[in-house]
């Protein structure tokens, strides 16, 4: 990996992050119960409120990912795979920069013949 393109993923890495920060303060999970709602109300609230939940919690596992990418690239162990420690191809890491598997190894944790960390 060169110096360019690791300074060009840790800026794209910087900018995801910014935009799921700003994403999971946005989310209101909160509860307004200053009326009683009828119970169509109460299940459509309850519903996006479940929907909004798995988001953020979707958001927040991609926010530790691109986390534990930037301390990769601060400690030269970026676009190294963290199972079979081959060389992530670099179309993934462009596709997918806070990638930690190549792809045989993914395809490996997606079947669940490989525990992830």
């Amino acid at each position: 990996m060169s110096e360019l393109n690791l300074k060009d993923i840790k800026e794209k890495l910087i900018a995801e992050r910014e935009n799921l920060l700003k994403k999971l303060k946005e989310n209101d999970l909160s509860v307004d119960d200053s009326e009683t709602p009828d119970p169509v109300d109460l299940a459509v609230r309850n519903y996006s409120k479940n929907v909004m939940l798995a988001v953020s919690e979707n958001d927040s596992r991609q926010l530790i990912l691109i986390n534990e990418a930037l301390e990769r690239i601060d400690d030269e162990e970026y676009g190294t795979c963290q199972n079979c420690e081959k060389e992530i191809k670099p179309k993934r890491l462009d596709a997918i920069p806070w990638a930690r598997y190549c792809l045989d190894c993914q395809e490996l944790v997606e079947q669940g013949l490989l525990e992830e960390d």
